[in-house]
């Protein structure tokens, strides 16, 4: 008991004396702005309870900034409602003027960028006025430490973008050579193209443009309206009464030098983007124009009223107004070297002060000769990009391809000539490290049309990339070639070594056939010779016995003992000659087995149904008679597969007395017998079934007609030797 009330001392302790700045700490809800702004993101992350007095500084649509007094913060009815704190509709805003002092209770939120107050309840108190803004330098501005706070800052505004539908009007001003847009809550109408190269002074709320990051990276001042809005210095009656310089000395040292105010030069056009910008030179350099006005030719003679820009390094006017004040000649244009529009010669001291002695190319129109290496299609700015390869340097030119007449055109432009290109000429200058000064890192060209290139010669049909696709089509036809060659070599080797084979086994057959006759013929000479000699003794030995028995009995059992061994003798004879005939071909298997196999076998895997049947009694056949029989039917029932396409074959070996009948039958196509593709049409079917029954003494008889199918009939005597055995 006494550690526990040690442990919640201890803890009491800790707690009490957590620091001031700490979350913890602020178990009372938050009362000042500064103490929500010194807030890290993560503490902001807690909703810690918040009761503000303040005065509306800047009223947007769904947002206010209060002020109370030290400090400004930013408060938002959609984002609270999206977050469930704020329950009600969200509030006309218009009732909650700038100058209406609010007593607002919510919780803290990291907010976009910095610490914000999401709404739960707001009471409205009355009026108050506003208190003064602050007058931060363009430094502290670009710190953000100064993000939603009431602020006054002065520059020049260059351009004034009207409201519409999606946007807020909008005063783009120059701030210590800064760009800072100023929101306006409320449209200037014909005011704000009046304000345009006016200075300005103007209060509002500073709200940093944040990027993904919540890092700052841009100005921006959200203001209320005209009212926040005093003219330090009115622009001049006409555009064109602003100073007038040289295109030379845009922003050279003056002690009294204005460099955000509109400034006047005029030239001649030599380039012409329509709608985006041009080019205009005098006797000195070419400037780039940045404009939207319609009506500039090259050949204009110009006057150019409009806001130094350096961002490329390079001053030009941006934000232009122009007129035409005459017409000329555009300018030839120079014949260049790549080197000395990379190192172009610097200028003496003198030179830069007589204005003599022109040298860098920027925004010149020169003539350059190289070859085509790509055509590459318009990008995103409507621009075909032309590689050309000049002086062993790689330069792109950038040609508007928004006709048609100019894509058909540079779709002709064939990659490998050789050609000629004018254009204006655009430097890309970048900063040298660790020094105060800038190289021209390289360049590229803007042409005008497609006749500011020139072919001269095309390529030759053989080009390196047509050699290459023909080479690359080439290889693998010739491997292909190679590939089937040896593949055909050995299809027509193996097909070789089998009607080798063939040959061989039809050889081998034929000799064994004759061997067979020959043997057979032997074996009935033998049997003449022999068992007939055998019989013919046996049969007087007998009569000698019959007619001894009785008168001298003792001759007459000599006898028959003769008559016993001749007959065992011829016993022998007969079973060595019956031996010699026996057919070892079949392994000892039955026909009728081997045919059901083979045509089994025959249509495996196939939709084909076949049977294999029998009628009368079984007769073993000779190896001669079996093995040609067996062929017939293999020969009978290929034939319905591959010509009939049939689905049903029945085999059937009919077993008579004299003969042996194999009828195959399917429910095929079948065919006309009388014009049936002979031999000389390349089918030997027929032919040879007609050819093996007949060496047997056998007869081949077909039947069938067109949608009706097929039967083949073959019928073959049984040899003798087998009929003998039936009997």
């Amino acid at each position: 008991m006494f550690c526990a009330c040690v442990v919640a001392a201890v803890v009491f302790f800790l707690v009490g004396f957590t620091p001031a700045g700490s979350a913890e700490a602020l178990a009372e809800p938050i009362r000042d702005v500064a103490t929500i702004r010194g807030l890290s993101r993560e503490d902001a992350a807690q909703a810690l309870p918040v009761k503000l007095s303040g005065v509306v500084t800047y009223q947007g649509w769904t947002n206010l900034v209060i002020h109370d007094g030290e400090a400004s913060v930013y408060l938002d009815f959609l984002f609270s409602q999206s977050q469930g704190y704020w329950k009600g509709e969200i509030p006309n805003l218009d009732e909650l003027v700038p100058g209406t002092e609010l007593v607002i209770e919510g919780v803290t939120d990291p907010g976009g960028f910095s610490p914000m107050v999401l709404i739960e309840n707001y009471q409205r108190v009355g009026l108050k006025e506003i208190p003064l803004p602050l007058r931060p330098s363009v430094e502290r501005l670009l710190s953000s430490s100064e993000d939603t706070q009431w602020v006054e800052v002065e520059g020049v505004v260059q351009r004034y973008d009207a409201e519409t539908e999606e946007t807020e009007a909008c005063l783009h001003l120059i701030v210590g050579g800064y760009r800072c847009p100023v929101n306006l809550r409320h449209d200037l109408k014909e005011l704000g193209q009046e304000l345009v190269d006016a200075r300005v002074r103007v209060r509002g709320v500073m709200l940093n443009i944040a990027n993904l990051r919540s890092q700052a990276s841009g100005l921006k001042i959200h203001t209320n309206g005209k009212e926040d809005i005093d003219i330090i210095d009115p622009p001049p009656v006409d555009p064109f009464l602003a100073p007038k310089v040289t295109l030379d000395r845009l922003i050279l040292f003056h002690p009294k030098a204005e460099r955000d105010r509109r400034k006047v030069s005029s030239g001649v056009v030599t380039f012409v983007d329509p709608g985006r910008f041009f080019y205009f030179l005098d006797n000195q350099a070419s400037v780039r124009v940045e404009s939207a006005q319609s009506g500039i030719a090259p050949g204009d003679l110009v006057e150019v009223s409009g806001f130094i820009d350096t961002s490329r390094v390079l001053a030009s006017f941006r934000e232009a107004l122009v007129r035409v004040i005459g017409h000329g000649e555009v300018p030839a244009p120079e014949p260049a070297m790549i080197a000395d529009i990379l190192n172009p010669e610097t200028r003496s001291w003198q030179e830069m002060v007589t204005n003599t002695g022109y040298h860098d190319s920027n925004g010149r129109l020169i003539r350059l000769s190289g070859v085509l290496r790509r055509v590459l299609p318009a990008d995103n700015e409507g621009n075909a990009t032309l590689v050309i390869e000049s002086d062993d340097n790689i330069v792109q030119a950038f040609l508007p391809v928004s006709e048609d007449e100019t894509a058909q055109a540079v779709s002709r432009w064939i990659a490998g000539s050789l050609v000629e290109v004018t254009g204006v000429c655009e430097l890309e200058i970048g900063r040298i490290d660790k020094l105060p000064w800038f190289s021209i890192e390289g360049f590229h060209l803007m042409l005008s049309s497609p006749e500011s290139l020139r072919v001269i010669s095309t390529p030759p049909w053989w080009t390196p990339q047509r050699l290459g696709i023909l080479f690359s089509v080439l290889f693998p036809l010739l491997g292909l070639a190679l590939v089937w060659g040896y593949a055909l070599r050995r299809q027509v080797a193996t097909r070789s070594l089998q009607l080798a084979q063939e040959i061989s086994a039809g050889e081998a057959s034929t000799i064994k056939f004759d061997t067979i006759l020959r043997e057979r013929r032997r074996l009935a000479a033998d049997l003449h010779d022999t068992l007939e000699q055998a019989l013919t003794g046996l049969a007087l030995h007998l009569e000698i016995t019959e007619r001894s028995k009785e008168g001298d009995p003792e001759l007459s059992a000599r006898h028959l003992s003769m008559a016993q061994q001749f007959l065992e003798r011829s016993r022998r004879e007969v079973h060595q000659t019956v031996w010699d005939l026996r057919a070892h071909g079949l392994g000892g298997r039955d026909f009728l087995d081997i045919l059901h196999q083979r045509a089994t076998a025959m249509v495996a895997g196939l939709p084909v149904e076949i049977t294999v049947g029998k009628e009368g009694e079984v007769v073993p056949l000779p190896d001669s008679v079996a093995g040609d029989l067996l062929l017939i039917a293999q020969e009978a029932v290929t034939n319905a597969l591959k010509h009939a396409s049939a689905s049903k074959i029945d085999v059937c070996l009919k077993f008579s007395f004299e003969k042996i009948l194999l009828a195959v039958t399917d429910n095929g196509r079948g065919f006309d017998t009388i014009s049936a593709p002979s031999q000389n049409e390349g089918h030997f079917g027929l032919q040879v079934m007609h050819e093996r029954v007949h060496h047997f003494g056998g007869e081949l008889e077909v039947q069938s007609s067109l949608g009706h199918g097929s039967t083949i009939i073959i019928t073959l005597p049984l040899p003798p030797r087998e009929r003998e055995r039936q009997n």
